[in-house]
């Protein structure tokens, strides 16, 4: 198959076509590839120009809604008016908080669409976390949902209320109601910020990942190709000329790049129809798997696989599934054999980050069944990874080492923060993921994570962060947060706490507590109070190794 694929990828990118690549050096003197087809738009403006190839397809879904693109499309229109009408410029920060919805969309793309960079904030953070990201990125304009509008009224800042049930705030649509529905004319080059998304880190408070215009639009094209790849040698991408109406069930939040990238951006140019979930619901995901004739699903590996152990799974027409997309955590090798035998559709598999734009790896077909614990190919024809030791030294296949990314997709940088861009980007233009991993021939395998960083359900959980807020509880002498493995969500999220003497508190008592600090994800779900201090190693730091296998024999006596 390796010569196959080898041969795919020429035939691709070969002088001509779409995917034509060529070498060039920017003005930092870091030498990658890019696209160089005239056809491949600058900016992401002129990518949503590819959807009125087909403005009137059924295009997104929501509850019982249904809009063609070309309606989406007009309304970011009056939206990027509105926007320019209240003070707006190239350049401002407007922010995003609310769940899934048609109006997160056409924020996104009226935002982006005048130069302005969309600011994606976390629906599920508590307002404490919401204010933060609000002030770290100077947003000078909030489009929100009533939910995540309480507890910002001191802030100064123009709020723009999304299907609210009171008259507290400036409606989304008494917004835009006036404005033209033809695009204001803004210059915008690739270079410019398109987006900034917040990502959990290993030191505390969220970074704000800022990524381009041309950096998101390498991400999207590098997938097209792959996907043309895919349907040639696996029969499972995104076939255009199938004659089916492609639709994806869209069921992970718009704040992460797989909701935002592989599910909202990837079904412009492609006309996919976008069935939107608000929250995730196994048994009402089958009904609208059904009922809309779904093609693909992404999202984290949890979601499929309760699907595949949902009791009335057999009772629905999932017929027209083609793809069982997931991302964001590792899927047991097991489930993608079961999931496999138990589907028409295949299971396929992802690797990416925020800071790459998602871009990374990507397995399926038949490779991802022979090869069930790898993550796939290297997404071709921008990206390159390498392992690497603790000196930036590239090591031989087999060999575990960090995994390094480089392309043109990578970020900018992390948003007012040049001290943690430059722990994780070399002068070369490689992205440190944090990830440990090896080659075995072309696929990459994840086997730990250099962070430490809680990943459950596809949500990057900061051990720091959430150990700070168990800090603030005057009981709390010690405290040390840490995952130990779980079936469904990938980790469980754990807090080991020695108390002060004669202090007192329990986990009912501790997750009030926390309620008021950390989204709800972020609350520790298996809790021990320790009547001892907690082990350290020679460094004097908590010995998380000793903690993981003391909770792992704690659960197994439950």
């Amino acid at each position: 198959m390796t010569d196959a694929y080898s041969e795919a990828v020429k035939k691709y990118t070969e002088p001509g076509q779409i995917f034509e690549f060529k070498e060039v050096t920017n003005d930092k003197g870091v030498t990658y590839r890019e696209f160089c087809n005239p056809a491949i738009p600058e900016n992401l403006r002129k990518f949503f120009d590819f959807g009125l190839l087909h403005p009137d397809k059924d295009w997104l879904v929501y509850d019982d809604e249904r809009y063609e693109y070309k309606e989406i499309f007009d309304k970011s229109a009056k939206l990027a008016n509105a926007l320019i009408a209240a003070g707006i410029q190239k350049g401002d920060r407007v922010a995003i908080c609310m769940v899934n919805s048609p109006e997160y969309i056409i924020a996104m793309m009226g935002i982006i669409g005048i130069g302005a960079v969309a600011v994606p904030l976390n629906s599920w953070w508590v307002p404490k976390e919401v204010t933060y990201g609000l002030q770290n990125s100077e947003a000078k304009l909030l489009i929100a949902d009533d939910k995540r509008l309480v507890g910002l009224d001191d802030l100064d800042l123009i709020k723009v209320s999304v299907r609210s049930e009171t008259n507290d705030h400036q409606d989304f649509y008494d917004f835009i109601k006036d404005q033209s529905d033809s695009w204001p004319e803004v210059e915008i080059s690739g270079e410019d910020n398109a987006t900034i998304f917040y990502t959990s880190g290993s030191t505390g408070n969220p970074k704000g990942v800022l990524l381009t215009h041309k950096s998101m639009i390498s991400g999207f094209f590098s997938w097209l190709c792959i996907s043309q790849i895919r349907v040639e040698l696996y029969g499972d991408g995104l076939d255009v000329n199938s004659g089916k109406q492609l639709s994806i069930l869209h069921c992970v939040p718009l704040f992460h790049v797989t909701g935002s990238h592989v599910g909202f951006f990837m079904s412009i140019p492609v006309g996919r129809k976008i069935v939107m979930m608000k929250k995730w619901d196994a048994k009402e995901a089958l009904e609208l798997l059904e009922k809309e004739k779904i093609t693909n699903i992404t999202g984290v590996p949890t979601q499929t696989w309760e699907l595949l152990n949902h009791p009335d799974r057999d009772k629905y027409d999932l017929s027209n599934l083609e793809d069982l997309s997931g991302g964001g955590a590792a899927r047991p090798p097991e489930h993608v054999k079961q999931l496999d035998e138990a589907f028409k559709a295949r299971p396929s598999i992802g690797y990416g980050l925020t800071e790459t734009n998602a871009i990374g790896t990507i397995g399926g077909g038949d490779e991802y069944l022979q090869n069930p614990s790898s993550c796939g190919r290297v997404v071709p024809p921008l990206t390159d990874v390498d392992i690497i030791d603790s000196d930036w030294n590239s090591l031989p296949e087999g060999e575990v080492g960090e995994i390094v990314i480089k392309s043109p997709a990578n970020m900018a940088g992390y948003w007012k923060n040049e001290e943690a861009t430059n722990e994780v980007m070399n002068d070369e233009g490689w992205f440190k993921s944090g990830d440990l991993g090896y080659f075995n021939g072309p696929f990459l395998h994840i086997v730990d994570r250099v962070k430490d960083l809680v990943i459950r359900g596809g949500e990057n959980i900061s051990c720091i962060e959430v150990e700070a807020a168990i800090y603030e509880h005057e009981s709390v002498s010690e405290v040390c947060v840490f995952g130990i493995p779980e079936e469904r969500l990938g980790e469980k999220l754990c807090a080991a706490i020695h108390l002060k003497d004669s202090k007192t508190l329990d986990e009912n008592e501790l997750n009030s507590f926390l309620a008021e600090r950390l989204a709800k994800f972020k609350i520790p779900a298996f809790v021990v109070f320790e009547d001892n201090p907690l082990p350290r190693v020679g460094s004097g730091k908590f010995s998380k190794t000793q903690l993981r296998e003391m909770f792992v024999n704690y659960e197994k006596e439950l």
